[in-house]
This record gives structure tokens, C-alpha cells and sequence, in this order.
């Protein structure tokens, strides 16, 4: 009889898979980073993403004892989701020497990966990062120190944020204030920031820095709020166009559909959804009706937000530019126009509920509560837009995302 040798099995799962995991862990956050205020998705299909995000974290997980080198390349290398994925997997399997690679390559890094680190360093549990955290806050660049901020804001451990953060929020790096701004906006019990330290955040030219400054600013119920972004928002800022859309009070919905109308088309009836008031639904029927195609599909999308029910009709190609290439001419671009009968036909059967409600979405009036089964439907801008409502009157009634 011939002798035959036993197995011998180095692993308990399949080396090639861990990088597989890691990649679609980094894929999925960037997903997660881009749609985590999106109108268009669902809070039922933002919690599918989480589950899968958390079914390739276990993937990555299953290395064990050799997980560490396994994802070293994703630590140090320069995609900030990459980052992120190693950074979260190594600090959530509550080994030390993983914690310790991870703090390592965090204090060597520079640039935008830095933000990949803060995501995990917010998202991880503190146990084992709060230390070297607190310490970077104290001795590390303003990048390093202004992220440690933020996570350690997060986690609620942020002693004496007023020390910390004045200069951070302040500072002429962009990224840095940011990080410093997000810090600021988690803090349950925030420390009073001066008028003139918004305004100078307010007047510099960049965008993300702007969101961020106006987010805290509502989230912490600055009563000066609705008269800036009133003035931002006549000058064409979109983040002040999209707050005065959610904060919009009742008796100002034909003042804001005004402003709104100065604005391109798809940003004119987004923000319409968005401020989702009565007189709202009455502008996106009648936009429907115009010739304008991408104006009357526009308006389909909106309606459908807004009451929950489709209006979709035909499909439509648009016209090429007159500067279009051969490709354009030959594959217009094709939208849904809607179904203006239909959608006259859901007004007269539902318009007096909806003209007696506040602010709808997906056929939820959410002004005042959000309930089970709408917090399954509507979209993430909407419940965020809920929260950051809640919170600029008074009460937080869940805190804001980090991340």
C-alpha cells in the first residue's frame, strides 16, 4: 500500500481572499463617504449598505493572528478608503499590536490619507487609541491633531475642547479647520465659539469648509443662523441654499420657492424637494407640465420624493449641444418625462392631506416626528435635515455623524 502524506494546511482560510475583502471593505466606505447625506438613498437601503460593509470587515477579519501583515501595503498606501478599510479592521479585532501598527502609521502619515485614518479612529472603539490620541492632540502636526480632535470628540473624550480647538478651527489649512469644524459639531456640550471665528471660517473660499462650518453652526442652534445663510444664499452658496430648504419655516415657502427659482434647473427643483413644504408640491405639478424636458423630468424625481408615488412615463432623448461630439449626437442623453395625468390624478385624490401637512417625504409628513416605518423610507438628507432641525430648536434627538 502506498503511503500517502497528510495535508498539511498552513491556513485556516484562504490567504487570496483577505485582499479581495479589504478591497471591497475600501469600496463600499467610499460608497458609504458619498451617499452618507444622499436624497437618493433610503435609510432601508443605507442599512443594507452597512451590512455589507460589516460582512467584508469579517472577511478581513478571519486572518487572525496574520491579519496585521496581510494589510500592511493597505495601511501605508495613498487611497484614503484603502486606508480606512485596514486601519478599521486592524483596530476592531482589539489586539494591541494591531492598535500599535495602526497609531504608528497614523503618526507617519501626511496628506489626504490622514482622513482615512480619522473615519477609523471615530469608527473603532477608543480603548486602546485614546492615549496616543490625546498625546497628538497636544504634540502633533495640526493635520494629526485636528484629526485626533475628531475622533476623540466622537468618542466623548474631548477634555477642554476650547484649548484645542480655537487655534484648529482657525487654521489656514482647509482640511485641518474641517476636521476641527466635524469636532465641533459632535460635541454634545460645545463650548461657545465667537461670532467673528464663524464668520472668518465663512468668508474663505472653499466649499467643503463652508458646509462644515454651517453644519455645526446649525447643529449647535446659533440663533444667527437663518439670517446668514439667507445671504449666503442670495449670493448662490450651496450649502446655504440647502439649509434654507430645511429649515425653511412655514409661513416662508413662497419667499424660498423664489430664491430657489433663480437657480439652474436640477438644483432649483432639488432644493424644492428638499424643502418638501406644500407650496413645494404645487410648483414641482406645474413644473412638470412645462416643455422643458429636463425641467418636466426634474420635477417627475421630485414628486416622487416628495409623495412617494411615481409619476414615470416615457423615456425622452434630450437634444445634443450644439457642441456636441460624434459620440453625444449618436447616444443622446435619455431622461424619464413624467406622467402628467397620473400625477394630476395622485393630486386630486391626496392634495388636501398633503396641503393640510408641513413637509413630506416619500408621502411621510416629517416636520415634526419621524416615525418606525418612515425612518425606514426616507432618504438620508431627510433624516439628517430632521435631526439638524430637532437640534437648531433645541433638542438633539439623535447626535450627528462624524464621519
Amino acid at each position: 500500500m502506498v503511503a500517502i502524506a497528510p495535508v498539511l494546511r498552513r491556513h485556516r482560510f484562504i490567504p487570496e481572499r483577505i485582499p479581495v475583502h479589504a478591497e471591497e471593505l475600501a469600496y463600499l466606505w467610499q460608497r458609504r463617504r458619498a451617499s452618507g447625506r444622499s436624497p437618493d438613498i433610503a435609510l432601508r437601503d443605507f442599512a443594507y449598505l452597512q451590512e455589507r460593509i460589516e460582512a467584508h470587515l469579517q472577511g478581513v477579519s478571519i486572518a487572525g493572528d496574520e491579519l496585521g501583515a496581510m494589510l500592511d501595503g493597505f495601511l501605508h498606501g495613498d487611497d484614503r478608503d484603502e486606508v480606512f478599510a485596514a486601519a478599521w479592521a486592524l483596530l476592531r479585532s482589539g489586539r494591541p499590536d494591531n492598535a500599535r501598527r495602526v497609531l504608528e502609521a497614523f503618526a507617519a502619515a501626511g496628506g489626504p490619507v490622514i482622513a482615512g485614518f480619522a473615519d477609523a479612529l471615530v469608527m473603532a472603539p477608543a480603548a486602546q487609541t485614546e492615549a496616543t490620541l490625546r498625546a497628538a492632540l497636544v504634540h502633533g502636526s495640526p493635520a494629526h491633531a485636528a484629526a485626533a480632535a475628531l475622533a476623540l470628540a466622537s468618542h466623548r473624550r474631548l477634555d477642554d475642547p476650547s484649548a484645542h480647538l480655537d487655534r484648529l478651527l482657525r487654521h489656514e489649512e482647509p482640511s485641518v479647520a474641517v476636521f476641527a469644524w466635524r469636532a465641533l459639531l459632535v460635541l454634545e456640550n460645545a463650548p461657545d465659539v465667537p461670532l467673528p471665528c464663524f464668520a472668518e471660517a465663512l468668508h474663505r473660499p472653499v466649499a467643503a469648509l463652508r458646509r462644515a462650518v454651517l453644519e455645526a453652526a446649525v447643529w449647535r442652534g446659533e440663533a444667527w443662523v437663518p439670517e446668514v445663510i439667507g445671504r449666503l444664499a442670495a449670493d448662490g452658496d450651496a450649502s446655504a441654499l440647502g439649509w434654507c430648504a430645511a429649515l425653511c419655516p412655514e409661513d416662508q415657502q413662497d419667499a424660498m420657492l423664489e430664491l430657489f427659482a433663480a437657480q439652474p434647473v436640477p438644483q432649483r427643483v432639488a432644493l424644492a424637494a428638499r424643502l418638501g413644504r406644500p407650496k413645494a408640491l404645487s410648483a414641482v405639478l406645474a413644473w412638470m407640465a412645462e416643455p422643458d424636458p429636463v425641467l418636466a423630468a426634474a420635477a417627475g424625481r421630485a414628486w416622487e420624493r416628495m409623495t412617494g408615488l411615481s409619476v414615470e412615463g416615457q423615456r425622452s432623448a434630450l437634444p445634443p449641444a450644439a457642441d456636441a461630439d460624434p459620440i453625444e449626437q449618436d447616444f443622446p442623453v435619455e431622461v424619464w418625462l413624467p406622467d402628467l395625468p397620473r400625477a394630476r390624478a395622485q393630486w386630486a385624490e391626496h392634495g388636501a392631506r398633503w396641503s393640510a401637512g408641513q413637509r413630506w417625504c416619500r408621502g411621510f409628513d416629517i416636520q415634526t416626528a419621524l416615525t418606525s416605518e418612515a425612518r425606514r423610507w426616507v432618504d438620508l438628507e431627510a433624516f439628517w435635515d430632521f435631526g439638524a432641525r430637532a437640534a437648531f430648536a433645541g433638542t438633539r434627538v439623535f447626535p450627528p455623524s462624524a464621519v
